[in-house]
């Protein structure tokens, strides 16, 4: 997240009675609106930035003025649930995936108040592009070149992990501000577009953090492992869904000490920097998605408690 961006976009709509919310005001205003009579009742929705870059995420917050039922946030096509932080208060983190072409994005907030009035707030963003780096790999052909077998395995092991991606669990786990992986976090190539051997590849859509082989990995936040086991890219891999639609994603370990279906606690142990996979040296990819799709992992630890 940019630093010092004050709290923008934000958007309130009163409901009064069992009246349904209209339309939005412009982005970044401030209003009540008053559809019927009777008590008042309030939802508000703020956003720390309305000019996210692409791979960036960002935080969410909504108030309410009262119980609301099934409150959501909803954005770049799918449905998420809030974490409850206090009394009226709720907040979540979306981000942009670093694929995403820049443009105008929805965020809307969206519940019901006792009785089945609609309350609905939204904030149009622009998601700005950002400037990636090119690296050039040279690697030997048996890690650049597959036969139909490996790469049918590939096919295989990415479906695996889409439909792990794709569940949005509850309850949510995860607490701001989330922690690193690793006690010396130095991160290098998120975003970078690959060329292997003279080939554009997609691009990494993580961060490298070179490690000595047995360097300890953690949790960066409580959750239940996902996917704990070998992959042909990943080597030794684990997957965290910390609940909400967000996950971290664990690479090239040398070994895992938890399983699939597991809970873990916020810095627990979950193995130790490897060179499993595809990897030409100790390293830990670390990953993260968060509604939206794949983000800086960097800009995530970056979001502050307060």
């Amino acid at each position: 997240m940019r630093g010092g961006i004050p709290l923008a976009g934000i958007l309130c709509f009163a409901v009064l009675g069992a009246g349904v919310a209209g339309a939005a005001p412009a982005a970044g205003s401030s209003r009540d609106v008053s559809l019927s009579t009777g008590g008042s009742f309030t939802l508000s929705l703020s956003v720390e930035n309305r000019t996210p870059a692409q791979g960036e995420p960002f935080r969410v917050r909504v108030s309410t003025s009262g119980a609301v039922d099934n409150l959501v946030l909803e954005w770049m096509g799918g449905t998420y649930p809030v974490l409850e932080t206090g009394p009226g208060r709720y907040e979540g983190v979306v981000g942009v995936d670093l694929l995403d072409p820049p443009g105008s994005a929805a965020l809307v907030a969206e519940g019901r108040v006792p009785g089945g009035a609609l309350l609905r707030a939204e904030v149009e963003l622009v998601v700005a592009p950002r400037k990636f780096p090119v690296q050039e790999l040279t690697l030997p052909k048996r890690m650049a070149e597959f036969d139909p077998p490996t790469l049918r395995r590939i096919r295989e092991e990415a479906d695996v992990l889409k439909s792990r991606f794709e569940r949005v669990t509850e309850p949510i786990r995860w607490r701001i501000p989330f922690l690193p992986p690793v006690e010396e976090y130095r991160p290098t190539n998120f975003g970078s577009r690959r060329r292997i051997n003279g080939e554009p590849r997609l691009p990494h859509a993580a961060v490298d953090l070179h490690l000595p082989e047995g360097t300890p990995v953690r949790a960066i936040a409580g959750g239940i492992v996902a996917f704990a086991g070998e992959q042909f890219f990943g080597g030794r891999s684990v997957v965290i869904d910390h609940g909400g639609g967000v996950f971290s994603v664990y690479y090239h370990l040398k070994e895992f000490s938890v399983s699939d279906g597991q809970k873990v606690g916020r810095g627990e142990r979950i193995g130790a920097v490897g060179a499993t996979g595809r990897a030409t040296g100790p390293h830990l990819h670390f990953g993260v998605r968060v509604p939206g799709g794949r983000v800086d992992p960097s800009l995530l630890l970056g979001l502050s408690g307060r």
